[in-house]
């Protein structure tokens, strides 16, 4: 891919992060994800519709701001649980007015930094 389309794709997702950070709903989802929970879990403990958190959960699984883990137990049979997999994001403006996004990952896993919004001044 070139530079410029991998700038442009830090751009977009700068903006969903902003975006998905924006709706008081996907916080609450984040907030409660403080150790591997299910869906209904979720639901019952925010008062949000289990549709709305499933669609929730996928905007925050492409983010990568939630991890999906897949278990088995003998009277569930298969089911998912989601964690959070983001400890802080930091939104600054650089010298030329871009947005940079930094998003901090859980259990020394690697940070990432993007940079978004129109090009240099």
């Amino acid at each position: 891919m070139s530079d410029a389309g991998s700038k442009r794709e830090e751009s977009q997702f700068v903006g969903r992060l902003l975006d998905a950070l924006s709706e008081e709903t996907n916080r609450t989802i984040l907030s409660a994800l403080d150790e591997p929970t299910s869906v209904a879990d979720l639901v019952e403990r925010c008062d949000i519709p289990m549709s709305t958190v499933y669609r929730r959960l996928d905007t925050l699984r492409e983010l990568d701001l939630v991890t999906e883990h897949v278990s088995i137990d003998a009277e569930k049979g298969r089911y998912r649980r989601y964690e959070r997999n983001v400890s802080r994001v930091s939104v600054t403006v650089d010298e030329s007015g871009r947005l940079r996004a930094r998003v901090e990952r859980p259990n020394g896993e690697p940070d990432e930094a993007v940079t978004g919004g129109p090009p240099g001044r």
